[in-house]
């Protein structure tokens, strides 16, 4: 069901994320924080990572990359796109709460933009959390995006939200649900496994399903523990 609606959403391209060939300026600022560490070389993983846009660049950048992504689709064309530009990049298709195909400690970082908050039952998001820990390696990192409370296109629909106190939110364009959060609640679900290292808001204007909106996405980078 939650496949069909996400294969639904890239038919749609709704989002930004689901036609937008350029990384996210999260994702280039991670670049240059990895550098800046003198991490020029190692494996990452994109977790949700829709039609490979982060992972690509990362993997241009010097970085062998794995993906996870619910849309066939998406995959097959990532695995197609990383043949034909010989780029380390190689994604699969299944669910980011199910059992990772990785071994313990295989990478130096992970990524997730806008996936982790999709993910609205706290049993899944607790094996998320554990699949994560036993993915990075001593001392890696995570960069995490996500809509804030507050965020211009998901923020209103708390009106109509069927379960306030959790903060779910249901997209009345794509019916996909979410959670939205403020800095200290996230940086707060994460604390018994990550360290964080950088927490901000980043405020944009983007469309949305096209209209434009005035964006607040909470960006932040953990280390393991």
């Amino acid at each position: 069901m939650k496949d069909q609606l996400w294969k639904k959403e890239y038919e749609r391209q709704g989002i930004p994320s689901s036609y937008r060939e350029t990384p996210t300026k999260a994702v280039a600022e991670f670049v240059s924080f990895l550098q800046s560490l003198g991490i020029e070389t190692g494996k990452g993983i994109d977790l949700g990572c829709g039609r490979g846009r982060n992972a690509f660049h990362l993997a241009q950048n010097g970085y062998a990359m794995m993906g996870l992504d619910l849309v066939e689709k998406n995959v097959l064309e990532i695995n197609e796109k990383a043949k034909q530009e010989n780029l380390p990049v190689k994604a699969y298709c299944q669910d980011i709460t199910s059992p990772w195909p990785v071994q313990k400690e295989q990478f130096d970082f992970a990524i997730d933009i806008f996936c982790y908050k999709h993910i609205v039952d706290k049993e899944a998001q607790r094996r998320y959390r554990k699949y994560l820990q036993e993915a990075l390696k001593m001392n890696g990192y995570y960069l995490l995006n996500l809509a804030s409370d507050e965020d211009g296109f998901y923020g209103p629909l708390l009106r109509a939200s069927p379960d306030l106190a959790r903060k779910l939110i249901i997209d009345p364009y794509s019916q996909i649900s979410s959670l939205l959060y403020t800095l200290e609640e996230i940086v707060s679900e994460f604390s018994d496994i990550l360290q964080v290292i950088e927490a901000k808001k980043v405020f944009s204007t983007s469309p949305m399903y096209g209209k434009e909106y005035t964006r607040e996405v909470l960006s932040l980078i953990f280390q393991k523990r």
